[in-house]
């Protein structure tokens, strides 16, 4: 027996895995899971059998609300952050406020106005 074939054919704590056709952890590796879905599928996998049901059951759910919960908020991120979304954001309060009178626009400088005030601009020397 090799060393994966007797890794397999291990179980610690019970034969709640080891003794079906196949491993949960055969399942994430070949789905590429992450923790969280792996934990969940382990904690639906062996509700059954580990003697404690609904707590499994709960374990598992938790797992699934942390992923939706992520998903949603990388959603909401993903929609906020749209470069578009925000500068139709940034317009539409700053119309508001202007409508509604808190918001007052700076006068608009000439650029002669502003030489005279700021002085000419000098050149830069890269050395």
């Amino acid at each position: 027996m090799d060393s994966y074939d007797s890794v397999m054919a291990a179980q610690y704590g019970g034969n709640h895995y080891k003794d079906k056709a196949i491993q949960p952890w055969e399942v994430w590796e070949a789905y590429d899971m992450n923790g969280w879905e792996a934990s969940a599928l382990k904690y639906l996998l062996r509700y059954k059998s580990k003697g404690k049901p609904l707590e499994d059951l709960y374990k598992c759910k938790h797992n699934i609300d942390y992923l939706i919960a992520k998903i949603e908020r990388e959603m909401k991120y993903v929609q906020t952050s749209e470069p578009q979304g925000q500068s139709t954001k940034v317009f539409d309060d700053v119309v508001q406020r202007l409508q509604s009178g808190t918001e007052r626009l700076a006068p608009v400088v000439s650029t002669k106005d502003a030489f005279e005030f700021w002085g000419t601009p000098t050149a830069v020397s890269n050395a």
